[in-house]
């Protein structure tokens, strides 16, 4: 990247990845501009407050698996406002015949579990000794169900991606999504020796999953303030390609550089796009995200007779529940809880159900509340309730995406200055979106 120093570098979008290039960049006193086009930074990083309780309509949790929110949680001051994750974050809980059934990560909890039939746990069990091996990509349902059998995918697989990807297990791609465990594969022959020799390598810093005391919002929030005057709020409505460079044109005026970073969805790009590059664009724009509902509820944890020691449950589709799963917040972060609430995070929608996007608010809440009462036991009704529905919430990285990533890269080649970051590149997680950042500035930088 050319002439960092001496003209302002432009980023699009405002939020964590976006937030994240500038954190960067401004730790290196490379000059920038911001434009984000809502009236606050974040994305779908959303944290609200109600009855004293901390409401996350985003992610509700951070997987800091090499140290890297810690520390930039130390660079913007925010230390003493993390909190770790309980103990009962290690037991979840699958649906299984309507019923909640326990499962935590150790041989025996799988082996007493009734998640699994006698028969599928055998058939789980003997997943070292299946000599098959495949080069090729193909969907991770099709994956594990060589793997792994038929039934622990349809129990223990597509509950836990359905709720992560909001995706379908039968079309995301073994090689975009899980990438080691198909080189486990490959290299070993067999997914868990490959996972075995794995845990054998020694980590320099200890995972942790992690959230902070005012919600997920407290970081980029700390971020904005410490950038607030580089930042624009204004729409950005098409992107151009100059002689000497770009030219971005918003709702209220025009920018030149010579350095794009672009961390706003695809589709948005996409769209910004058409005007030089109509065949890169429609790619863009091609990218399916899956809507999500994000529904908190907070009950008197009186009314609340289930054991609710755990991390929450998720719902195989298998199930016929529309429900994809529940976090227990009050369980795992007690302290974003006011004394004598019960929390949950309540999840609906994904690539399986795209009525969300049609359906009234109030009447999806009615269904899935009531689905929610009858797992947990209770009749009672809720202190509060409230929905956040994200219509493109989390890019699907269906069979085919490594293409996609590889037209990426060739239009990055072919267009010097323009890069491209965000969850559709880098990752759906926040921790993803932060390293992808960190190392695109590492990159420009060099």
């Amino acid at each position: 990247m050319s002439d960092l120093t001496s003209q302002e570098v432009i980023i699009l979008g405002g939020g964590i990845s976006g937030l994240s290039v500038a954190w960067f960049f401004h730790q290196k006193g490379i000059p920038f501009k911001l434009f984000e086009k809502q009236a606050e930074t974040g994305g779908a990083i959303t944290s609200k407050i109600a009855h004293g309780s901390v409401l996350d309509f985003g992610p509700n949790s951070l997987r800091d698996r090499n140290g890297q929110i810690r520390k930039l949680a130390k660079q913007l001051e925010l230390t003493d406002d993390l909190i770790q994750i309980s103990e009962a974050f290690k037991t979840r809980f699958i649906v299984r015949d309507r019923a909640l059934e326990a499962l935590s990560l150790s041989l025996s909890s799988l082996i007493s579990t009734k998640i699994l039939s006698p028969k599928g746990k055998v058939r789980l069990l003997k997943e070292p000794f299946i000599g098959e091996r495949s080069g090729r990509d193909e969907s991770i349902g099709d994956f594990l169900e060589r793997r792994i059998g038929k039934e622990a995918v349809d129990y223990l697989v597509d509950p836990v991606f359905s709720g992560i990807y909001a995706g379908n297990i039968y079309r995301m791609s073994k090689k975009s999504v899980l990438p080691k465990l198909a080189e486990y594969e490959q290299d070993y022959g067999s997914i868990a020796w490959g996972s075995i020799r794995s845990k054998k390598q020694r980590k320099a810093v200890k995972p942790m999953v992690l959230s902070f005391k005012k919600g997920i919002q407290q970081l980029t929030d700390a971020i904005t303030e410490r950038i607030s005057d580089h930042i624009i709020y204004d729409e950005v409505k098409t992107l151009e390609k100059t002689e000497s460079g770009y030219r971005v044109v918003t709702e209220e005026d025009e920018y030149t550089s010579k350095n794009i970073i672009s961390c706003i969805p695809a589709y948005s790009l996409g769209h910004m796009l058409s005007g030089f590059e109509p065949k890169f664009s429609a790619e863009l724009v091609d990218i399916d995200y899956a809507p999500m509902l994000s529904t908190q509820v907070l009950f008197k944890a009186s009314d609340i007779n289930t054991k609710t020691e755990g991390f929450g449950f998720l719902v195989p589709r298998k199930e016929r529940i529309r429900l994809l799963g529940a976090i227990w917040k009050s369980s795992i972060f007690p302290e974003l809880t006011a004394d004598g609430y019960f929390h949950a995070t309540l999840m609906t929608g994904g690539a399986h159900d795209r009525g969300i996007l049609t359906e009234p608010i109030e009447e999806v809440e009615e269904e899935i509340l009531k689905e929610f009462r009858e797992l947990m036991g209770t009749d009672a009704s809720p202190a509060f309730i409230k929905s956040h529905l994200w219509k493109k919430a989390i890019p699907q990285f269906d069979v085919g995406y490594e293409q996609k990533k590889q037209k990426l890269q060739q239009f990055e080649s072919e267009n010097p200055g323009l890069h491209l970051g965000g969850n559709y590149r880098w990752g759906v997680s926040v921790p993803d979106c932060i390293q992808g950042a960190e190392e695109l500035v590492e990159e420009v930088t060099a």
